[in-house]
């Protein structure tokens, strides 16, 4: 593995940290390898001896922290606790997180089955699925194919038409009333027919064999909490 312009995570943050202790001045500690870093990278590079080309391998990070460089999470077979979020998903108010880090999750094998779905209410009369030449939305790369499970799921136990609205994955907030980040803000949750299913309902419409869709490709259901939110399914465990 290598870290080069534009990546981000508590490995470039080491990198910075260390290059800041050293005098090569990589800029501000912020996890996120812009030009400064990759100049002070060079310039240590340089001095090192080393094939100066800016980017961070296993024999620039040998000379600089005398051990091998470690490897980084690329993919994820369970969901993480979330308080990991932020070292695994990496930093969304970074500048160029989302473009690095959020791809389409592509529906268009069960578009047939999806075709009803409308975006937060059964009112709307734009189809929140519908793109110019794709069918689905975007979400973290490392979380798509389990969205892509799940939603096969809803349509191979023939559960598609209960999927009435999506209402969004995508969103950078707080927790409500709360002064930690939500997960919809690494793109790593999705909430789907909210009207039917509101924060903290008990008497919600969410049915355990829908939920179970989900579940079953490691999804954790707020449908199960203590304070429920049956709308809502994430791909890290904890509230």
């Amino acid at each position: 593995m290598f870290l080069k312009r534009d990546s981000q995570g508590k490995l470039v943050r080491r990198l910075q940290e260390r290059l800041n202790q050293l005098g090569y001045e990589s800029g501000e500690v912020d996890g996120f390898f812009g030009p400064k870093t990759e100049r002070a990278v060079l310039r240590f590079q340089q001095d090192k001896k080393i094939d100066a080309d800016g980017i961070v391998g296993n024999q620039t990070w040998q000379a600089l922290f005398a051990e091998a460089m470690p490897e980084t999470v690329t993919s994820l077979d369970a969901p993480p606790s979330e308080a990991l979020c932020l070292d695994i998903f990496g930093d969304f108010r970074l500048a160029g997180w989302a473009e690095q880090n959020l791809v389409r999750c592509d529906l268009s094998e069960w578009k047939d089955a999806l075709s009803q779905v409308y975006y937060k209410t059964a009112t709307e009369t734009i189809k929140i699925f519908e793109h110019a030449d794709w069918f689905g939305f975007r979400a973290h790369r490392f979380v798509v194919p389990k969205l892509r499970l799940a939603f096969k799921n809803l349509t191979e136990r023939g559960l598609s038409n209960d999927l009435k609205t999506f209402d969004g994955c995508f969103n950078p907030r707080l927790k409500r009333g709360g002064s930690t980040w939500s997960v919809h803000s690494w793109a790593v949750a999705i909430d789907v027919n909210a009207a039917w299913n509101a924060f903290g309902q008990r008497d919600f419409e969410m049915s355990e064999e829908f939920a179970a869709c989900f579940e079953d490709v490691g999804f954790i259901w707020g449908g199960r909490w203590s304070k429920p939110d049956a709308m809502h399914f994430q791909y890290c465990l904890d509230r």
